[in-house]
């Protein structure tokens, strides 16, 4: 396989220290400190005022942001790869919101207690705050937050006097009452193999009253009747054809782009997917409703909690500079740097007084409510482990290879062995 350019360019820069080494010392650029950090491509230009206005508070150090892979998988991997090596080249660690566990455990992240005590954490979104707390100290500091929602068309819902729908029989009753296939679906959501079909049942499992793991005790939920009744519901919508059979090949793209389109009545979604649609020439301007996912009897509605955050790595030469840096980029004014021009939902509390970014994005009012409702994913350190079980028997049930009730049993107990006896685990709150 040939290697992809930003692969190249990040093995390029790990080997950078033994180059640079090597070099004439003429050749050598003036003396600077650089501090490091590897970000999405997607997200490297919206860094950049950041790092600008940080250098020129702070003479003489340069914030270097490396473009690295699109896909959160391939990140992660280059940051266990430098980890695992106890390399330097990366200072700061941009970490997703399950990452936490994992790192820690692995003794790459240093704690942040001293500079961002407790006192702090209600100047952030409590559950963001929260998802960067193991074993009783913080690691991570969040820059920006997301959460699953149910995003409508209002104006077909209007146009046949059916309110939003509040149960997840009315999702399916609605969605099959509003879609003409194939031209037109109720009903789109992530169902391909890989994390966003996690993310997608475990909205459904919370509103149907059940649990996945509890990181607390390692219980597992995945085989109780609300676990296999939150399967059959996915499984079943396409079966009744709520929902495409290619369900289960999409992703967010191929789901937001089906409603973008005018081609379903429902999407399960991130915020990202309201704000493009309703940009300014967009034909659903004004005709989108935004609600959290509907429950059952003993259910609760949520969206999966997602978002990004900041931490320092244990083996950075420069660790005071880059906790310098977390303090500037979690300022209201870096907030507003990030999230204005791209949609992103800030996680400083603040931030959602801000009129700048309110002008910018006003759903912001909204969904600072609707965030009170977030479900996190379980913060265990073999969190992937446990997510790519999950995907696989799910995956095989949405394509008819097992059962719900056979998929979620064998979840269950792989999950269980993977886990170990239960115990009192160590993440949690300080």
């Amino acid at each position: 396989m040939v290697p992809s350019k930003m692969w190249l360019r990040a093995a390029a820069f790990l080997g950078a220290t033994t180059l640079f080494g090597c070099a004439h010392p003429s050749l050598r650029e003036p003396v600077t400190t650089t501090i490091s950090v590897l970000l999405p491509p997607s997200e490297r230009p919206f860094w950049q005022p950041i790092a600008r206005a940080y250098e020129a508070a702070h003479s003489g150090v340069r914030v270097d942001l490396v473009e690295g892979p699109q896909s959160t998988d391939l990140r992660e991997s280059l940051y266990t790869t430098s980890l695992l090596a106890r390399d330097p080249t990366f200072d700061l660690v941009y970490l997703d919101v399950t990452w936490t566990p994992k790192f820690v455990a692995a003794g790459w992240l240093r704690a942040l207690d001293d500079s961002f005590p407790s006192s702090e954490r209600e100047r952030y979104l409590s559950d963001d705050w929260y998802a960067g707390v193991f074993d009783g100290h913080l690691y991570r500091v969040p820059m920006r937050t997301d959460m699953g929602l149910l995003l409508y068309r209002s104006d077909w819902l209007t146009e046949r006097g059916i309110p939003p729908p509040a149960t997840f029989e009315q999702l399916t009753a609605d969605a099959q009452a509003l879609g003409a296939p194939p031209e037109r679906w109720g009903y789109v959501w992530q169902g391909a193999q890989y994390e966003g079909l996690v993310c997608n049942y475990l909205e459904v499992l919370s509103g149907y009253g059940g649990y996945w793991i509890d990181p607390r005790t390692n219980d597992i939920g995945l085989d109780d009747p609300e676990a296999v009744a939150a399967a059959h519901f996915l499984v079943d919508c396409a079966r009744v054809h709520a929902s495409p059979s290619g369900v289960a090949t999409y992703q967010e793209e191929e789901s937001r782009r089906i409603f973008q389109d005018g081609r379903a009545a429902f999407l399960r979604n991130w915020p990202y997917a309201y704000r493009l649609s309703q940009q300014a020439g967009s034909p659903l301007a004004g005709k989108v409703g935004v609600i959290l996912m509907p429950t059952n009897i003993g259910g609760r509605p949520t969206g999966t909690l997602g978002g990004w955050g900041l931490g320092v790595s244990r083996y950075s030469r420069r660790p005071e500079l880059a906790l310098s840096f977390i303090r500037f980029a979690t300022s209201v004014e870096s907030q507003r740097a990030l999230c204005a021009p791209t949609g992103y939902a800030p996680a400083l509390e603040a931030a959602y007084e801000d009129s700048a970014l309110l002008a910018a994005n006003p759903f912001l009012t909204r969904f600072h409510g609707l965030h009170r409702h977030v479900i996190a994913r379980p913060a265990i350190p073999r969190y992937a482990q446990a997510s790519d079980i999950l995907q696989r028997h799910l995956s095989a049930a949405l394509a008819g290879m097992e059962s719900p009730q056979l998929a979620l049993e064998r979840a269950a107990q792989e999950t269980r062995l993977l886990l170990g006896p239960r115990h009192a685990a160590r993440g949690g709150g300080v």
